[in-house]
């Protein structure tokens, strides 16, 4: 009878689970849930089943709020990311542009000067102020009156002021030891209407 009373409450557990039972058929499973540890574990079998299933959709929810925030987090990422490319390169193209301005140089925005320490002696070529100077150069010998080397002769050609950030005067120099056996030194500057010329005989 016992086993026929089980067979009857395991098929009706999924309804009874559901509360799409009858009264009477609701009070009959219950006591006989209460007597019967086998229909009792089937009961909490399904009843752990049905948890399981309920939460499955929430996971799912709460999946797809995750994959959504991903979305957005990387979309302000790249937004951001794309703003400051964009930054420095309207900077970088703006540095180009300041830097490379070229201003004829004039005789009287260098100075060329000499200097003599106890080893060396210099010449010694100024800039001005905020200015970066190009040009290019080539070294020639001197040679003194019987045809013989006797120093050496830097000429500075192309000659351009760039705009700089710094506002500081720049130099550069060229020396010669004063015991050198070709102790001459000269620099020639050729600027677009003049021409500039110092050596450390002066």
């Amino acid at each position: 009878m016992m086993k026929n009373e089980c067979s009857v409450v395991q098929d009706v557990l999924p309804l009874y689970l559901e509360n799409m039972v009858s009264e009477g058929t609701t009070v009959f499973v219950k006591e006989h849930l209460e007597n019967c540890s086998d229909c009792a574990a089937e009961f909490e079998r399904l009843k752990s089943g049905r948890q399981i299933d309920e939460a499955a959709p929430q996971r799912e929810h709460d999946t797809d709020v995750i994959t959504a925030v991903k979305k957005k987090i990387a979309k302000k990422i790249f937004k951001i990311v794309a703003v400051v490319c964009l930054v420095f390169a309207v900077l970088f193209c703006a540095v180009l542009f300041y830097t490379g301005i070229s201003y004829p140089v004039t005789k009287e925005s260098i100075s060329l000067s000499t200097k003599t320490d106890s080893e060396y002696t210099y010449i010694i070529l100024e800039t001005k102020a905020g200015k970066s100077l190009f040009f290019e150069s080539k070294t020639e010998d001197i040679l003194n009156d019987h045809n013989e080397v006797c120093g050496r002769r830097i000429v500075l050609y192309n000659v351009q002021y760039h705009n700089s950030f710094t506002k500081n005067t720049s130099s550069m120099s060229w020396g010669k030891p004063l015991n050198d056996e070709k102790p001459y030194l000269e620099v020639i500057v050729e600027l677009e209407n003049d021409t500039l010329q110092i050596s450390n005989a002066e």
